[in-house]
């Protein structure tokens, strides 16, 4: 098999800067449509595949150039499927006028991988938006047929094609090129189009217009032929890792276990530093190439069907206004503090982050009590709402996060106290929720039988607060001041006591419940003369 050049193009500036998963390089007409490619350490045998990836000594840049290799290496090696991949204007650090290095590197690694444009791409000789047809041959008639069918939007599932020859593996169950089944194999994927869904005309590939119009906003496949200048795109798409792992399924394209895995495969991408292409599989340099950027490949047939990568190179060409990510920070998470309320009240929170470079920053919560809520506004902001009823006093230990999609990803937080005040209306020590759920005494009513006994002296000391009969039996013999008792033991107390004796004065449940003192721990209702006695020698102590 010769060498294949994958070349991409740029247009002016403002205009999209066009970069040669859906699809793998060498798949077409010569080749075979049916083909499957593979990175050059893979064999056929299963097991871990390491692929080296060096950045020439030679390079302009070379050093600048290595936190964005490092962080193309950690996104491969994740394989985390992404949406809302594409950062534009102030939601990324890339100065205006600027191409994205690492966009545009990991769009290259993922050709020397084995990938290729889901999208029609300049390859194909059509222009302009046309270029956004999914990935196919020209068919028997040698001519691109390409209709946007009746949604008119280029590259979606009602396309209308001719005899074109679908090249692009899609998932059989849903044609949603921004989805992943959990197998990813010939079981779940395809290539013929007589394995889509019923109603689809064509296979959906993952472009931003497609993206929209199935609601998953700002997102595009890595693998799409087409970055924007000040826009940034350093994380794979759904398609992306599809398409990887269908060819990580080996040679008999099956995922599974036992004797559907001995040729299964995972990938893991090392970096080898700025070192000689001669110890690496996949070599990067800028070059005085008129290209923005080309992988070119050299690669054998492993079967009628598969293929394996023998050579990688990419180049970046030195002409172009390249900004090269140096650094990924932390957001910083504004300060929240902790927050004092009632049982009843609302409180609304307003919490507030921002990130150096501009990353799409996501709000994270852990502890949340059941009556809070946390709304991300997927603005750099979030609302956190306190609702607290009665029953949910207490302290509460909560703790925000907030996260960036920078490679690699940081986050920042904060743990503070939630602390719900008890409403206690009445201030009878009994919390109202208390008084409503257990005790049915009234909240906002210190005593709900008129005794002049609190409801919380009553429950504490074992008496029925919804009874006036009912009384806590305290016998100290504390009566004076009348119906205030201070605490005092003296011979004003004895002088109330005397006068109920004598029958001068009616005793309330105050009274009785500190001077029934007769019989000792069992009394009897009354202040008679023989309390009195016992009154007459807590007084003389």
């Amino acid at each position: 098999m010769s060498s294949r050049r994958v070349v991409a193009l740029i247009l002016f500036v403002m205009s999209p800067v066009l970069a040669h998963a859906g699809a793998y390089i060498f798949a077409g007409e010569a080749n075979g449509v049916d083909v499957i490619t593979h990175p050059s350490p893979y064999t056929g045998a299963g097991g871990e595949v390491t692929v080296s990836v060096c950045i020439d000594p030679t390079s302009p840049n070379a050093a600048e150039m290595e936190f964005s290799v490092q962080n193309n290496i950690d996104v491969f090696n994740q394989m985390a499927p992404t949406r809302g991949n594409l950062k534009k204007g102030n939601n990324n650090n890339i100065p205006s006028g600027h191409i994205d290095f690492e966009s545009v590197a990991l769009h290259e690694i993922g050709h020397c991988l084995g990938l290729a444009h889901v999208n029609a791409a300049s390859e194909s000789g059509l222009s302009d938006n046309d270029r956004n047809y999914t990935k196919a041959t020209d068919g028997v008639d040698n001519v691109f047929n390409v209709d946007p069918g009746l949604d008119g939007i280029i590259g979606s599932s009602d396309d209308v094609r001719g005899d074109d020859v679908n090249l692009h593996w899609f998932r059989m169950s849903n044609n949603d090129p921004f989805t992943i089944d959990t197998v990813v194999d010939s079981t779940t994927y395809s290539r013929n189009i007589a394995d889509l869904p019923a109603g689809h005309s064509y296979v959906a590939n993952a472009d931003r217009d497609v993206s929209d119009l199935l609601g998953y906003i700002e997102t595009e496949a890595v693998m799409q032929q087409g970055t924007f200048y000040d826009e940034a795109q350093r994380t794979l798409g759904h398609d992306d890792v599809a398409t990887l792992r269908y060819a990580q399924s080996g040679l008999n394209e099956r995922e599974g276990s036992g004797s559907l895995s001995w040729d299964n495969y995972s990938v893991v991408l090392e970096y080898g530093g700025i070192s000689s292409s001669s110890n690496c599989d996949i070599s990067m340099k800028i070059t005085n190439t008129s290209s923005l950027a080309f992988c070119s490949t050299g690669g054998v047939y492993m079967s009628s069907t598969h293929t394996r990568i023998t050579t990688a190179s990419i180049e970046f060409g030195d002409g172009f206004n390249w900004f090269f990510n140096t650094d990924n920070t932390a957001p910083t998470l504004d300060p929240i503090g902790n927050q004092m309320l009632s049982e009843g009240e609302v409180v609304v929170i307003d919490i507030t982050a921002s990130d150096n470079e501009g990353d799409a920053l996501s709000f994270g919560v852990t502890g949340l009590p059941s009556y809070a809520s946390l709304v991300d506004h997927a603005d750099g902001t979030a609302t956190l709402t306190l609702s607290p009823i009665l029953g949910d006093g207490g302290l509460t230990s909560v703790t925000i996060t907030v996260s960036d999609d920078g490679v690699p990803a940081f986050s920042d937080e904060e743990s503070f106290d939630i602390d719900v005040a008890v409403l206690d209306s009445d201030s009878d020590t009994i919390s109202d929720y208390e008084e409503i759920t257990i005790y049915g005494t009234l909240p906002d009513n210190p005593d709900s039988d008129g005794d002049l006994i609190a409801d919380g002296e009553e429950i504490k000391n074992g008496s029925d607060p919804l009874d006036p009969l009912s009384w806590p039996n305290y016998a100290d013999g504390d009566l004076a001041p009348l119906g205030a008792p201070d605490g005092l033991i003296n011979a004003g107390d004895y002088l109330i006591a005397q006068r109920i004796a004598l029958g001068e004065l009616a005793p309330t449940a105050v009274e009785l419940s500190h001077g029934d003192l007769y019989p000792p721990g069992s009394p009897d209702g009354v202040i008679n003369t023989s309390d009195l006695i016992l009154l007459l020698k807590l007084v003389q102590q």
